[in-house]
């Protein structure tokens, strides 16, 4: 890792607290979406499901700003994740394959952009569902995908407060 992985308390405090579904709302550049990459991920080691879902507005944009960045899931867990962009084997859509202390763990990469991309992985129920910039995603995708999961984790900058996603869940 080419930066240190510091916290502040703040951020500590997060990592601890166990909760269905949280939000984190900040300015760009504050920090959430390296804090709550982390602690995705380790909610996913320690879910006793197999299948989860990290999504964002395209594949190109998730990769960018959560996979391949300086302190991204590549960055952090190294060797313990791989991350297939086509798909690989059984799994045809983009995943992240992850070794865990509880098995191989297998995250669908999804852009809430692309429909019918989405609808073919959305069927089952998951463990962990990731959301990135949640207030700028395709509702229809929200309502569907958060009743599928066992946790919920969403990310957002600050914007129209009269926004569906507002009113629905924040």
């Amino acid at each position: 890792m080419a930066e240190q992985f510091l916290l502040s308390n703040k951020y500590k405090t997060f990592l601890k607290h166990n909760t269905p579904v949280e939000f984190l709302e900040g300015t760009t550049y504050a920090g959430k979406t390296t804090v709550g990459i982390f602690k995705f991920m380790l909610k996913v080691a320690e879910s006793p499901k197999k299948i989860h879902i990290l999504s964002g507005l395209d594949l190109g944009t998730i990769e960018k700003n959560i996979i391949n960045k300086d302190l991204g899931i590549v960055d952090i867990f190294g060797p313990l994740v791989e991350y297939n962009a086509s798909g690989k084997g059984k799994h045809s859509l983009p995943h992240i394959l992850y070794h865990t202390g509880r098995g191989e763990k297998v995250i669908y990469v999804l852009g809430y952009d692309n429909k019918a991309r989405w609808k073919k992985a959305l069927g089952g129920q998951y463990g962990c569902l990731y959301i990135d910039e949640i207030n700028i995603a395709d509702m229809e995708y929200v309502r569907e995908a958060s009743m599928r999961c066992d946790y919920l984790l969403a990310s957002l900058n600050p914007n129209d407060p009269n926004l569906p996603i507002y009113k629905e869940y924040i």
